[in-house]
């Protein structure tokens, strides 16, 4: 039975920042990938949350979209919980979940 996703506010901030910066800086095959392959992978999240990585020490799985931008969420009872979008080549000490 597929799981529910809820994307927390901050996962639609952070999705959406992405998709304007790949609308400022690239073309739209580009946006058109990263949102097919955002889909693709929440299809898989939906259908089977344990597939991604777990970290025990943050309770959350992570899951790559494309080299530059990873999903972690985690799993709340029988929903999935988007978290964050989060850009790879931030500071990852910046990363809170």
């Amino acid at each position: 039975m597929p799981y529910p996703i809820i994307w927390s506010p901050r996962s639609k901030i952070t999705y959406y920042n992405i998709l304007q910066y790949l609308v400022a800086s690239w073309s739209q095959k580009e946006i058109d990938s990263f949102i097919d392959r955002t889909e693709r992978v929440l299809s898989l999240v939906k259908n089977n949350p344990f597939l991604y990585t777990y970290s025990k020490t943050s309770d959350t799985f992570k899951s790559v979209i494309i080299k530059q931008v990873t999903l972690f969420y985690r799993i709340k009872g029988k929903e999935v919980e988007l978290l964050i979008f989060w850009d790879s080549r931030q500071n990852p000490y910046k990363l809170k979940l």
